[in-house]
Order: structure tokens, then C-alpha cells, then sequence
């Protein structure tokens, strides 16, 4: 009787078995590209491409920045079908799959890009648990999670600075987890991404990054009590970062100053005068 009263409701199960927890940080990309491509939210990104547009958006009526939206949830289904082929549950769930279609038909040179990142994640698991195939899980996590940032934002300067994020982002959660074959490597790894954002972003972009990032960690110290000492870090090296933007904030981003024209102007206009 206890254990019926402790299962979890049909809205928290779905939440649960489809990860809905993870969209804290899709939703943020999804923002990215409105922010940084804001035509996504009135036209096809894609229309550029003539005839071929068709294959990377079928739905070539539709702003490609909704679509990225709706994308970001109904991929979910990758979830509990991953569960399935893992043999964590007994039965396919037709949801997910379906689910996964409806991606495919919105934006599927993305979603197949996602895909492939999302079992990039998993291939250390089935081969080697290593340094190097690590760097490659959190390379998948990159394609997965930021891959609406290059493929509908289209903004492919961002590949090297997200690339250390992603190495930063996913190493911590590693750490954390102590899924990490060399904590020295993986935490070497971690501190490159703070090192890096000075050369890649202004001051304003990399203060609005502390302030997203340091309450999203917050939150999973909350549902996760192990992550505090893990976001108490996270925490000191944004601080540090924040310290260092401002004493070089009239030369960032650093490669303009020293390679002018390198990274692209990226602000867009304002909306409000």
C-alpha cells in the first residue's frame, strides 16, 4: 500500500522517463538563437539554399525559430528509448517514438545531428572509459545540446568556445558523479572553458553567462545535494572570471583585439530604442 501511495503521478512519471529536467539548459540555447539570429523568429533560416532548403526544413512555412522550440521538447523522446535499447524498460514506448518522427519532420539534418551527438554520449560506455573518448562523450554533448546554436542560429564562430564549454559543463557533472577514469585530466579540461571565454565574448556576454549559469547550478544543487561542493567551484571560478572580464574589459574579445575582424559583430539591433 505504502509503495502505490509513493509512485509518482502520470505528469511527474512523464517528466521523469522523458528528462524534462534537461530543458533547463536547451531553452537557454534556444534563447541564444533567437538572440543571435532574431530573422529565426519570422523566416526560414534555410530559404538560402534554394531548392535544397526543403530538405533541411520541410516545414518551410514556419519560422525556424519556432520550430527549434517545439524540436527541444519532442526530441525528449530520445530518452525513454535509449532506456529501451538498454534494457531498462520492458516495453518500446510508441510515445517516444513518435515523438522522435515528429522531430525528424520539423528540422532533420538538426535532429539527425543531435542524434549523432546523443550516442556519441553513450559510446564511452561501450568502449573505452578513457581521456580521450571522454573529450568525444562530451563532444556528443556539444551536437546535442548546442547544435540548434550552429545549425539554425547559425553562428559557427561559436564552435570553439562552446566546444570548451561543453568539455567544462559535462567534466564537472563527471567529477561529480566520479565517472572519470583521470580527475586531474577532466578537471584540467574543466578550467580550460573559463580560460577561453575572454577570447571569444565581451564583458556583458560573459557577466549575463555568470549570471545564468550560477543559479542553474544552484538549482541542481538543490534537486541533487551532491552537486554543492561541485557548484561551490563552478561558482569561485565564475567569480574569478567575472574579476579577470573586468580588469580586461576594454580589450575583449581578446582575438578581435589582437586578429581584428575574427569574430563576427553579433549583437543584434535593438528591439526598443
Amino acid at each position: 500500500m505504502t509503495s502505490s501511495e509513493n509512485e509518482p503521478g502520470p505528469i511527474m512519471k512523464f517528466i521523469q522517463d522523458y528528462r524534462m529536467k534537461m530543458l533547463i539548459p536547451e531553452i537557454l540555447v534556444v534563447f541564444g538563437v533567437w538572440y543571435l539570429a532574431p530573422e529565426s523568429l519570422t523566416g526560414n533560416m534555410y530559404s538560402f539554399l534554394g531548392v535544397f532548403s526543403y530538405l533541411v526544413q520541410p516545414l518551410f512555412f514556419v519560422p525556424s525559430g519556432i520550430l527549434v522550440l517545439i524540436t527541444a521538447i519532442t526530441l525528449h523522446g530520445i530518452y525513454p528509448l535509449d532506456n529501451y535499447h538498454e534494457g531498462k524498460i520492458p516495453e518500446l514506448p510508441r510515445a517516444a517514438v513518435i515523438m522522435i518522427v515528429i522531430s525528424f519532420i520539423f528540422l532533420p539534418f538538426l535532429v539527425l545531428m543531435q542524434m549523432i551527438g546523443y550516442y556519441m554520449t553513450e559510446a564511452t560506455e561501450y568502449i573505452s572509459r578513457n581521456p580521450f573518448w571522454e573529450r568525444i562523450e562530451s563532444l556528443g554533448d556539444l551536437l546535442f545540446y548546442a547544435g540548434p546554436m550552429f545549425f539554425v542560429g547559425l553562428q559557427w564562430w561559436l564552435l570553439i568556445p562552446v566546444f570548451f564549454l561543453s568539455q567544462g559543463v559535462d567534466g564537472i557533472h563527471k567529477i561529480a558523479h566520479h565517472e572519470t577514469s583521470s580527475e586531474k585530466i577532466t578537471g584540467i579540461f574543466y578550467f580550460l572553458w573559463p580560460v577561453s571565454m575572454p577570447f571569444f565574448f565581451d564583458p556583458v556576454e560573459i557577466m549575463a553567462m555568470a549570471a545564468l549559469s550560477i543559479p542553474a547550478f544552484a538549482f541542481y544543487s538543490y534537486i541533487r545535494p551532491y552537486y554543492t561542493y561541485v557548484t561551490s567551484v563552478h561558482t569561485f571560478t565564475f567569480a574569478v572570471l567575472v574579476l579577470v572580464t573586468i580588469v580586461l574589459a576594454p580589450y575583449l574579445p581578446l582575438l578581435n583585439f589582437w586578429l581584428p575582424g575574427s569574430i563576427p559583430p553579433h549583437v543584434p539591433p535593438r528591439i526598443w530604442p
